[in-house]
């Protein structure tokens, strides 16, 4: 099987040794993308921003990986603060719409500062 890794300058780039994306045949497995603004180099301080940020990295890398958001069958979610759950789930859920990808939530210290980060795996096969 062949592997392509992803590198786009519409995400923010890796902060340590990965790809942002790595596609797998007719996979695509995006490293966590966490709320930072790839123009400004800033994370928004409102969580609600940051996690609106976090699903915008996200499918900046899925799309430079040749996928989109309706092609996300799980994701995986990590929360500094698990009383923000709400509104996570709100802004998750105004992104995916009526496409529910299998998903698990924890809550965990995060590197870097960051509140949220969400990474996913996208099917683009039929």
């Amino acid at each position: 099987m062949t592997l392509s890794f992803t590198s786009t300058p519409t995400a923010p780039a890796p902060g340590g040794a990965y790809s942002q994306a790595v596609r797998a045949g007719d996979y695509v497995f995006t490293a966590g993308q966490v709320g930072l603004n790839r123009e400004t180099g800033t994370t928004p301080t409102d969580f609600r921003e940051e996690v609106r940020q976090s699903l915008t990295n996200l499918e900046a890398v899925l799309a430079a990986s040749g996928a989109k958001m309706t092609d996300v069958v799980r994701t995986m979610c990590l929360l500094t603060d698990i009383s923000n759950f709400a509104v996570f789930n709100e802004e998750y859920a105004a992104v995916f719409g009526e496409h529910v990808p299998a998903r698990s939530t924890f809550g965990i210290q995060l590197a870097g500062g960051f509140t949220v980060e969400i990474e996913a795996i996208a099917y683009t096969g039929e």
